[in-house]
């Protein structure tokens, strides 16, 4: 792709030797020196020739010459008019113009982009590697095919030559490709070979060199680098030169293999009970922050989601805290205060300690903190109901503990309002040894749990819950309990906002 940059100021380098050859071709000076010589062929002088030059008088004074007031106010306006359209030009190249703004603006987005996708990439791929299921293996190969179609088009868009990007779009086409072909092989009942795996991990290991490279790229850009006028010499062009030798050979086969997911609505199950008033609400809420000396309470309209509810809001000194009731069973189903921390005075277990203490106080009993995250001086805490050690993480609650002051300042429940209800759990069919034994031996294997997880919206599956570490990263796997096949994979990841699962 030609750069965009460079064509533009070409043309306008073009225009200004242009217009430099056709002023050299016929200067003031040399428009002078030719009336002259005109007037000496003709033995006379003209007014305009005594404008540009001093006569000697026979006493050896100096004449004053004689001023043509026209032809003065000409060449004034011509020295003007040349001096404006010099500033012009320089303008048009120390001022940006909007469409370059918006332009830059257009390939920084496409950077950023495809650093989200190489980063898909290196998820999805780490998953694949690090599972035994075949269906899951066939699915993370999947969506890998699909970042890399995405990735490839956001390199387009970015305004570099075809030399510079061209090892790094070729190597996130051999990943689509044969993400694609190992993915179709496998949907034919055929087993990924030992070749196959080595390929795959070859793959993932250049990819996370590219993720590495791209993230490097983007902390030494700086807050005013500028795509639009970048250089050969750039920080950009520099690394992703580097890349050159990443190619690896694989087979060429190319498959298409569409796929999608459902979405169905759901049934309520945790709420029981008429459907309370307004007032009976309002009493509700007022009482569930009583401790937080809320005041000037107001009422918020109404909310029609899958849970119906009254909102309110009120005053906690200069903060408002914000929150819903169930219409039906009268239950605090959300609430968020915009009160801020600053500092970290809670530790993790007091934070869990007072979150319990206050999911206890709404009536919401036997759980248990499965998820703990610190980011911006908050906790944000998982809880998910547990009955016989089994922990249902269907029935979720989250809650935010601001770590200066110890105080909750938000919950979320409607997954647990949804969901729980009384089970019959079932036992295990197969045993902790043989769950083990479905997880890839990659992952070194650190504690099992029984758990059940939802599937979709409307079921779920008693699962193995196996923690462990692969490659320095930390890995959730769920194996069913009852057909030995995992469920789902989730791996630790650690960003700005905290720690993640995904």
């Amino acid at each position: 792709m030609k750069n965009k940059k460079n064509s533009a100021y070409e043309k306008v380098e073009s225009i200004i030797n242009k217009k430099g050859t056709e002023n050299k071709k016929e200067t003031l000076l040399e428009k002078e020196q030719k009336l002259l010589e005109k007037e000496k062929k003709a033995g006379h002088k003209n007014d305009y020739s005594e404008t540009i030059r001093n006569e000697t008088m026979v006493d050896g004074t100096q004449k004053k010459p004689k001023k043509n007031k026209k032809l003065l106010g000409a060449i004034t306006f011509l020295s003007f008019l040349s001096f404006m359209l010099a500033s012009a030009l320089t303008l048009s190249f120390i001022l940006p113009r909007e469409s370059d703004t918006l332009l830059n603006a257009e390939y920084t987005q496409s950077f950023y982009n495809t650093i989200e996708q190489v980063e898909n990439i290196d998820l999805n791929l780490s998953k694949a590697l690090a599972t035994k299921d075949k269906s899951s293996f066939q699915g993370y190969l999947m969506d890998t095919a699909i970042n890399s179609e995405v990735c490839e088009s956001s390199l387009r868009q970015l305004p570099l030559k075809d030399e510079n990007k061209f090892y790094t779009t070729k190597l996130i086409n051999q990943i689509g490709d044969f993400s694609k072909y190992l993915s179709k092989k496998v949907a034919e009942e055929k087993s990924a070979s030992e070749e196959d795996i080595t390929i795959l991990f070859q793959l993932y290991s250049s990819n996370k060199n590219l993720k590495e490279m791209l993230i490097k790229t983007l902390n030494n850009m700086g807050d005013n680098f500028s795509f639009y006028n970048m250089d050969e010499g750039s920080i950009v062009v520099k690394n992703f030169n580097e890349l050159e030798n990443m190619s690896i050979n694989y087979p060429e086969l190319i498959y298409d293999g569409p796929f999608s997911d459902g979405i169905n609505n759901r049934e309520i199950k945790g709420l029981s009970g008429d459907e309370i008033s307004k007032d009976s609400a309002k009493e509700i809420f007022a009482g569930i922050f009583n401790g937080h000396n809320i005041s000037d309470i107001q009422e918020m309209g109404e909310t029609a989601g899958e849970i119906a509810c009254y909102n309110f809001q009120g005053n906690v000194g200069d903060e408002t805290l914000y929150g819903q009731i169930s219409k039906r069973g009268g239950k605090l189903v959300m609430f968020a205060y915009s009160g801020s921390c600053s500092a970290v005075n809670y530790g993790q277990d007091s934070a869990i300690e007072k979150a319990k203490e206050f999911l206890e106080y709404i009536g919401v009993l036997d759980m248990d903190a499965v998820w703990v995250n610190l980011s911006n001086n908050v906790y944000t805490i998982n809880f998910a109901y547990t009955v016989d050690d089994i922990v249902i993480y269907s029935d979720l609650v989250k809650v935010r503990v601001c770590a200066e002051t110890g105080q909750i300042i938000g919950a979320e429940a409607s997954s647990y309002y949804i969901n729980h209800t009384e089970r019959e759990i079932g036992s295990p069919s197969i045993s902790v040894l043989e769950a083990k034994e479905k997880v890839s031996s990659n992952i070194d294997i650190e504690s099992v749990r029984i758990v059940v997880i939802p599937i979709g919206t409307k079921s779920e599956t008693l699962c193995y819950e196996v923690y462990g570490e692969y490659d320095g990263s930390q890995y959730y796997v769920y194996i069913d309990a009852v057909s030995g096949k995992q469920k789902e994979m989730f791996k630790v990841i650690k960003s700005s906002e905290g720690t993640l699962l995904m």
